[in-house]
């Protein structure tokens, strides 16, 4: 039996996870911004009074390539670029560690989860009466879970901590802590881009691991045709992309012998000068955060009067708790079923789709070329700008122009197309191409066993909004003929129907009810068409009432307004102008919210979800113009998210021993797969829980409409 303990900690991870889940605007006495650090130490330290380790190390990546980036360039290439307001907190995060004397692991070319598995494996093979806890909610370290390493992943509100033993592996996951390489090198991770066989999902991937229990024992019997369990398409899947499974076993495998060593002594958890972190806490302001550190230990008698005098009352850097926040967690089980349920294709269909868009595309290609009069790769921005301004003699003088040349981007082509005939013919190619490459031929490749496909669903941090990536539903368009074309190769099972729900005019409605406009509160309870009235009050038509109705509540002025309707800056600030006179509560909730967000220092929704945005104050022009949009926006449109996920947690309960399936949700709609004989009860279902989910001031209409595909039920 082990008696001492190693934390060690994934120091990136452990930041990133800080970064999203604390406040961002939270700065030191001197305005530096200090959230993700704060964050970060909150969890390190709250960790050691939980677990009471008595040895405690960190672990961080150092910048440049790995060796991961030599075997595949394109190793983490989807990654966004990290926000410099984190990156500007990275020395105060060694600060951190170092003032904790924490010994501090890290090697070049190597990752941190390299150096934890290294660390971990040492400790195992040398101390064998120290047991190791890795702290971390990375589900890449998994795969070092054994009899002596667990894996530690750290609550934040309202989600409660998790220990990662081999046996809670076992019951999670369905398959042994190793054995997460196998599944990554099957299922992939797109975090980490690595790729994994296209059209295994997480469901065939654990299937998968549990039948044949390694990578190399699922290719054996594929080899030998010993294959009986698998299914045509997901064995030719397999077949196909067998590299890019070895690939990704080797990227996803932690390495175990970096070039450190661990000395376990220096780790022993044992303040020499607390008095040092005392003071870094003074300096940047954590007050709260006094009373957590480890007492236990030798204190200095300075230490010991900074902890007598700490404030006890609740410090404002503490974390912001909302109804909001308990809703994201409330749903995550429900997203990750229907991530695991999916919604099936039909493969002929889209075969025969690709074979049409493939003759499409070849004929615009023939046309553009003879209306060029000379041929050229329409792919190429620099070759399409060659062939309009310089061959066909495009006046430029309104044309953007940038590094590269005068600009033939979309907006571009658009105001272009109604007097030069090829500018609307390349829009159409680079619809059709991009519904060609992103969909139609993906699409074919993604689906399971079961030809049902399975994205990944996440609420946004930012907005709250779920989104959808691998493949991204929620961008095939819905208002043009060839985006629906696409929705109709989404399809029920035989005997289900599709029975789709959305909000209507929610947006407008729940500005309604935050600004209690008493315009916008009585054209809602009259029930008419509110984009229909606001035109008549404002004497213009329904068109330019519905853009007028929708851009006031993104923030857009009068350029905005101008480039939407194709009108004058002076028309459009009339039009504003006219509107706010129709609602002026409107007018002074819209001013009220910047406002209140340049002094709190976030927006808020009426859920409680908060949008740090200190960029409301910044002296530059466009970063503030930009926090503004933003402060307007997430009241409105963050509320109808929360809505709509809060709509989503009481319809899983309703739904649940009905055969009813939620499978889809996409922005504002919801989609489910229903027995034939069960519609008429799903249509009741949701319409009681979407409309009841809340009370607003107006009342809230649903949509719902039945189909056979996704498309026909728009």
């Amino acid at each position: 039996m082990a008696n001492s303990t190693l934390l060690i900690v994934d120091g990136n991870g452990l930041f990133y996870r800080a970064y999203h889940a604390f406040p961002k605007d939270l700065t030191t006495p001197k305005g530096e911004y200090i959230g993700a650090v704060y964050g970060f130490t909150r969890i390190f330290l709250s960790t050691i009074k939980t677990l009471k380790p008595t040895h405690v190390a960190v672990a961080f990546d150092l910048k440049g390539d790995t060796f991961r980036h030599t075997q595949y360039p394109l190793y983490k290439a989807t990654r966004d670029k990290m926000p410099e307001d984190l990156a500007a907190q990275i020395p105060r995060m060694w600060e951190i560690a170092q003032k904790m004397e924490a010994p501090i692991y890290s090697a070049e070319t190597f990752e941190a989860d390299d150096c934890i598995g290294t660390v971990a494996a040492q400790v195992v093979k040398n101390d064998p009466d120290t047991r190791v806890v890795i702290l971390s909610g990375d589900q890449d370290l998994i795969q070092l879970v054994n009899d002596r390493v667990s894996m530690y992943a750290p609550g934040i509100s309202p989600k409660k901590p998790t220990m990662y033993t081999p046996e809670k592996v076992q019951e999670k996951y369905q398959f042994e802590p190793r054995q997460m390489i196998d599944y990554k090198s099957l299922r992939g991770d797109p975090s980490d881009n690595i790729p994994g066989v296209k059209g295994v999902g997480e469901v065939t991937a654990t299937q998968l691991i549990q039948t044949y229990k390694s990578l190399d024992g699922l290719y054996e019997a594929v080899h030998s045709g010993n294959t009986e369990g698998i299914k045509p398409g997901i064995l030719a899947k397999l077949i196909g992309h067998e590299a890019d499974a070895r690939l990704s076993y080797k990227l996803a495998t932690i390495c175990t012998e970096v070039p450190i060593s661990i000395d376990l002594d220096a780790c022993r958890l044992e303040l020499q000068h607390p008095e040092h972190l005392v003071g870094l806490f003074q300096e940047l302001g954590f007050k709260s955060l006094l009373t957590e550190l480890p007492t236990n230990h030798r204190i200095s008698a300075e230490a010991h009067d900074v902890f007598s005098n700490a404030e006890s009352e609740t410090p404002a850097e503490e974390v912001y708790k909302s109804r909001s926040e308990e809703i994201d967690d409330q749903l995550a089980p429900i997203l990750r079923e229907m991530e695991a349920t999916g919604v099936k294709v039909d493969l002929a269909y889209l075969k025969n789709l690709e074979n049409e868009y493939t003759t499409e595309i070849t004929s615009l290609i023939t046309q553009l070329h003879t209306m060029a009069g000379e041929e050229f790769n329409p792919d190429s921005p620099q070759q399409v700008a060659h062939v309009l301004y310089e061959v066909l003699n495009i006046p430029t003088t309104n044309i953007r122009k940038g590094k590269l040349g005068f600009t033939t981007d979309a907006a571009t082509l658009a105001d272009l197309a109604p007097d030069y005939p090829i500018c609307a013919l390349l829009l159409t190619y680079r619809e059709l191409t991009k519904l060609q490459n992103t969909y139609i031929k993906p699409l074919q490749e993604l689906g399971d066993e079961n030809d049902r496909i399975h994205t990944s669903y996440a609420p946004d941090t930012a907005t709250g909004r779920v989104s959808s990536r691998n493949p991204n539903l929620q961008n095939i368009p819905v208002k043009t003929e060839q985006g629906r074309r696409i929705r109709r190769a989404f399809i029920p099972e035989d005997g289900y129907t599709f029975v789709a729900a959305d909000y209507s005019q929610m947006e407008l409605r729940v500005a309604a009810h935050l600004s209690r406009d008493p315009a916008l509160i009585a054209a809602f309870k009259a029930g008419g068409d509110f984009h229909a009235e606001t035109a008549a009050k404002m004497g213009v038509d329904r068109r330019t009432a519905k853009v007028i109705n929708f851009s006031i509540l993104y923030g857009k002025g009068a350029f905005g307004f101008s480039q939407d309707l194709g009108i004058s800056m002076s028309e459009a600030r009339d039009y504003i102008d006219q509107y706010f006179k129709t609602f002026p509560q409107l007018k002074k909730f819209l001013d009220q919210t910047v406002e209140s967000t340049k002094k709190l220092g976030y927006a808020e929704t009426l859920y409680g979800r908060r949008r740090y945005l200190p960029e409301i104050i910044s002296g530059n022009y466009l970063q503030r113009s930009a926090a503004e949009r933003e402060a307007l926006n997430l009241p409105i449109q963050g509320t109808q998210a929360d809505i709509l996920k809060d709509a989503m947690c009481h319809l899983a309960g309703a739904l649940k021993n009905t055969g009813i399936r939620m499978i889809l949700t996409v922005h504002d709609e919801l989609v489910l797969e229903v027995p034939d004989a069960k519609v008429n009860e799903a249509c009741q279902i949701l319409e009681k829980e979407m409309t009841g989910v809340i009370e607003l001031l107006v009342p809230i209409k649903v949509e719902v409409k039945t189909g056979k595909n996704w498309s026909d039920t728009k």
